[in-house]
This record gives C-alpha cells, structure tokens and sequence, in this order.
C-alpha cells in the first residue's frame, strides 16, 4: 500500500471517528439531565443544589465548546482530504480547536469550585492544547517554507 493511500486512509478514518465523537457530545448533551446529577452525587458526593446547578452549567459549556472543536477538527480534516494541506485556513483551524481547548480547561478548572475531579480533564486539555499549538506551528512554517520555494521558481 503506498504512502499516499495510507495517509487517505487515516483522514478518513479520523474523519469517521470526529463523526462518532460529535455524536457522543450529541448523546452527552441530550442525557445531561442525567448524567450530571450522577456525577455530583457519586463521584463528587455532593448533594447541594449549588454543586448539581454549578456542575451542570460547567458540564454544558464544555460540551459547547467540544462542538465548536470538534467541527473546526472536521473541516480541518476535510481540507487535508482534499490535498489542502499547508494553507493558512488549516493554521487558522488549529487555532480555533487551541482556543477551544484552553477554554474548555478553564471551564473544568472553575468546576473545581464544586468538584476537584474537573481538574484531570481541565489538565488533558491544556496538554491537548500545546500539542495542536505544535503542530500549528510546523504547519506555519512548512507554509513560509512553500512560500518562499515559490518565489524561488
């Protein structure tokens, strides 16, 4: 199997499972009723209305966010289908998902007003954070580096 074709392949793949994903957020937000209550009384043990209304709200802005990463993640990926590879719309993409992360970091870090627990995945996502923010920036200068091949030619 040649290169080309393996790299079809995984954006497809990856295309499928941000399909997936989006979904799950879909599912997520539909059962929040239910499954923010639970959080609160068994993994955090809280049984105060502050901590489910405050949990609640943290677990529906999170979700919001995770909508606006995960479809920037889908067009990203939807551009490399297409050979849009090193273009500046794909940094700007990244840069959305980055943004999308850190504030969804935020979002779990406040929630440790309620639950210390929000602070793994508040933890996750600032990592998630520096590895798009990576790769953003090999994307960045592969652009200047075409850029500059293209003045030359």
């Amino acid at each position: 199997m040649s290169k080309v074709k393996n790299a079809d392949n995984i954006i497809r793949y990856t295309k499928i499972a941000t399909i997936i994903f989006i979904a799950l957020v879909v599912v997520a937000d539909v059962c929040g009723f239910i499954i923010t209550p639970y959080i609160v009384r068994v993994w955090a043990e809280r049984y105060d209305d502050f901590a489910l209304i405050f949990l609640s709200a943290v677990y529906y802005v999170g979700t919001a966010g995770a909508y606006v990463a995960l479809f920037s993640l889908y067009k990203l990926l939807n551009n490399m289908s297409k050979d849009i590879v090193f273009d500046k719309s794909n940094t700007k993409l990244m840069k959305i998902i980055a943004i999308c992360c850190v504030l969804m970091g935020i979002d779990c870090v406040i929630g440790t007003i309620a639950w210390f627990g929000t602070i793994y995945l508040g933890t996750i996502l600032f990592f998630m954070v520096l590895i798009v923010l990576c790769l953003r920036a090999v994307f960045e200068k592969a652009i200047e580096m075409k850029d500059e091949l293209d003045l030359t030619i």
